[in-house]
């Protein structure tokens, strides 16, 4: 990670029940557990703050936005830099 400094924030999005249902998925035939998704989720974020020492901004879900937990995919920040992207699917330009 040479160049990039220290990481010292993480921004995390709560995962929407309309994930199991709506969600873009390369196969559509996976079934997406919601509960398992949840624990894992809060599981990640203790890895985040409580391993990695990072302070972490959690955004609540919204159920508009089924891919809204993957809020990586949205905006890349390094120090007083951002590149917001422009997601290819339509249904993820709102996130």
């Amino acid at each position: 990670m040479a160049g990039f400094g220290k990481f010292t924030h993480a921004v995390v999005r709560g995962i929407p029940t309309s994930l199991a249902k709506e969600a873009l998925r390369t196969d559509q035939l996976d079934v997406v557990d919601l509960e398992k998704a949840q624990k894992e989720h809060e599981v990640y974020v203790d890895v985040l703050r409580e391993k990695l020492g990072l302070q972490v901004i959690q955004l609540p879900a919204d159920e508009s936005l089924p891919d809204c937990v993957f809020v990586e995919d949205a905006a890349v920040v390094c120090g007083d830099t951002a590149l917001i992207t422009r997601p290819g699917a339509q249904s993820r330009r709102n996130e």
